[in-house]
């Protein structure tokens, strides 16, 4: 098992963003992922438009899953409409 950090950048409106999130630990838990940590960052400002929007709300998690399933789970999330952007790195070890 590995630690991973994932940062989601979602739509900007409260309804798509909780679809989202929910969609995003679902996926995760299929995954047999164990979250070890959440965070909401908040709706920020864009540096550049994604999709013709210029705000989005930042969420960033903390999993802990097997190598193979990191591959999957950033493929299942570029399906996701709620998912401006998807960005998952391994955790250095300390």
């Amino acid at each position: 098992m590995r630690t991973y950090e994932a940062m989601c950048v979602f739509r900007p409106e409260e309804d798509e963003f909780t679809r989202g999130k929910d969609a995003v630990r679902e996926q995760l838990k299929q995954l047999q992922a164990s979250i070890l940590k959440e965070e909401d960052m908040g709706q920020r400002t864009l540096a550049y438009p994604i999709k013709n929007m210029n705000q989005a709300h930042y969420y960033y998690y903390v999993v802990e899953m097997d190598p193979a399933n990191a591959h999957k789970t950033e493929n299942a999330m570029k399906l996701k409409d709620e998912l401006l952007r998807f960005l998952m790195v391994r955790r250095e070890e300390s």
